[in-house]
């Protein structure tokens, strides 16, 4: 690498490093462009252009590079680093992101110069003018938005969910998504239209907005106010439904049920709860999320104290009506705000994973209160991880049941019933119906388990 490029780099050229990064060597995004000096030395324009850049390779990388192939004689193989890149890089700024073909064209060139020879370079130019030559048909060439997905999401969540649910899924993960902002029960119906007005937002369901925005959440409006909080409309649902439950499950007042939320961080489901007058005691392992934990419940006014310990082996002094386990996952579920998903391979560390799922379940039936109940929940799209964990507890403790979720639990269910009265969140089942909003949700599992038959 030579000095000037050292001195010089332009917009494009850090994104180019970047991505070898995120790409090739599964650095996060997030923590790149955190302690990078060449991405905070750029203006806000060409952040958020970057921004933009690096996530739409992630989301569309098997696409573009399936398309530029066609214009490859002997195609490109991805151990290229810096051919592979720049190809894919120059193929999204093309096709979706609609920037100036001679602008993308000759820093790709450049690019190449710098880091690969004039000789790749020429391969470079001549691959993308043979594409701009069939631009007029792009839209018949490029490979369906499917392809996108790694090869063992794609079979697997064809094989559990259809070729019509999957394509709708990678459909809306090709965009950025939606701000889901939950609005405390502490403000009334006309400070709920002003603060929808004020985010340029649509109200989905009671107490939810639904927002586009660019800015970071601190500069939101009345964020230091206390009244509100980030939680995608799926992530409510498990409280939402558990607060029916407990209503027709216990006799005594629902206040007075003991609940404890298992892996609370960052605290969305405790916040909920919280802001229902309900008792609830929060647990959280992870050190670095506790402290996100305790920065929102002091932001949101809430007195709640939080106990570090692991949810396996955790024995509290008293015995809970309610356990809350959103266990640690796969998190595949969240892949309309976690693009990174779709450069993953199979992850490595899902035994390890689902090990911590049957340890917290078998804790938790060990400290539930009799006649009890435990809800289990992951924003998992793995069957191994939802279905299967609950077939095996089940089977392993036969003095457990399932309680089946009913249509009239909660609105928006209906069609995410499973046979097995399970809740099955698809992120393309929700339509809302407003003209202004972004459909779809997060993915999620949800079991209701109860002591007894």
């Amino acid at each position: 690498m030579n000095t000037q490029k050292k001195l010089n780099k332009n917009t494009r050229l850090v994104a180019l490093e970047i991505w070898i990064l995120v790409f090739y060597k599964n650095k996060k995004f997030d923590d790149i462009i955190k302690n990078s000096f060449d991405f905070n030395k750029l203006d806000k324009r060409d952040k958020s252009f970057l921004f933009l850049l690096i996530n739409t390779c992630m989301r569309r990388h098997n696409q573009a590079q399936k398309f530029f192939n066609k214009y490859a004689k002997f195609g490109i193989k991805k151990k290229n680093r810096y051919l592979n890149s720049i190809l894919i890089i120059a193929t999204i700024q093309l096709i979706w992101l609609k920037i100036a073909p001679y602008a993308v064209l000759n820093e790709a060139v450049n690019q190449a110069k710098i880091y690969i020879g004039d000789k790749q370079s020429k391969l470079v130019n001549a691959i993308l003018r043979k594409m701009l030559a069939d631009k007029d048909d792009w839209l018949n060439l490029i490979p369906e938005d499917k392809y996108n997905l790694p090869e063992w999401l794609l079979k697997s969540w064809t094989a559990s969910y259809g070729e019509k649910n999957v394509n709708e899924i990678v459909r809306l993960a090709m965009k950025p998504p939606p701000l889901d902002i939950v609005v405390s029960k502490k403000i009334n119906k006309k400070e709920i239209e002003q603060l929808k007005t004020l985010l340029s937002g649509e109200q989905i369901i009671p107490n939810v907005i639904r927002c586009n925005v660019n800015e970071t959440i601190e500069n939101l409006p009345r964020f230091s106010d206390g009244i509100w909080w980030i939680q995608d409309v799926a992530s409510q649902v498990p409280c939402n439904l558990l607060l029916s439950k407990i209503k027709t499950h216990f006799s005594k007042p629902i206040n007075s049920v003991k609940i404890l939320d298992m892996c609370c961080a960052p605290g969305g489901k405790t916040s909920q709860l919280l802001d229902n007058k309900l008792d609830v005691v929060s647990i959280e392992k992870s050190k670095l999320r506790s402290k996100t934990f305790k920065k929102n419940m002091e932001r949101l006014n809430f007195n709640h104290k939080l106990i570090n310990a692991n949810a396996e082996n955790y024995i509290p002094s008293f015995k809970a009506d309610v356990i809350l386990i959103d266990a640690p996952c796969s998190a595949t579920g969240t892949i309309r705000k976690n693009p990174d998903i779709f450069i993953k391979p199979a992850p490595i560390n899902l035994d390890d994973l689902i090990l911590t799922q049957d340890n917290i379940l078998n804790n938790a039936s060990r400290i539930l209160e009799k006649n009890g109940l435990i809800m289990y929940v992951t924003c998992s799209l793995q069957k191994i991880e939802g279905e299967r964990r609950i077939e095996k507890f089940l089977k392993n403790n036969p003095h457990f049941s399932i309680l089946s979720f009913l249509p009239n639990d909660y609105p928006m269910i209906n069609d995410c019933i499973t046979k097995e009265g399970f809740i099955r969140i698809l992120p393309n089942y929700f339509n809302f119906n407003c003209d202004n909003v972004i459909n779809g949700s997060d993915g999620f599992f949800i079991a209701l388990l109860k002591m007894g038959q």
